[in-house]
């Protein structure tokens, strides 16, 4: 499952959560984008109870399109222990993103990471 996160939410469904959350930033209009939610909600299935996968429409959600600095699109980030550390500003291979996904997880230190 794919949680859609607001501006409003995103205090409790993300920075407060109890696992390790990979967001995904997208628009109705980036065909690209279709293509990585669709790999997130085969994701979220695999990593059922280890990260809550989120998308963010970055029309709709200025406030976190500015937090998150997003400059292209498709832009996926890992969020965890109130650190965020992109992963990937492009379309990626389930496969790739699954990949880097374990290696957060396991924790393989990614070099942008920074505060919330």
């Amino acid at each position: 499952m794919v949680h859609e996160i607001t501006d409003e939410t995103f205090e409790a469904e993300v920075a407060q959560s109890a696992v390790p959350c990979v967001i995904e930033f997208t628009a109705g209009w980036c065909d690209l984008c279709a293509d990585m939610v669709a790999a997130c909600e085969r994701l979220s299935e695999r990593f059922a109870g280890e990260v809550k996968f989120c998308t963010v429409d970055i029309d709709a959600q200025r406030a976190l399109r500015i937090k998150f600095a997003v400059a292209s699109l498709p832009y996926v980030v890992f969020v965890a222990n109130g650190t965020k550390a992109p992963l990937f500003d492009e379309k990626v291979s389930e496969e790739r993103l699954e990949e880097r996904i374990r290696r957060a997880l396991a924790g393989d230190a990614l070099p942008t990471a920074c505060p919330l």
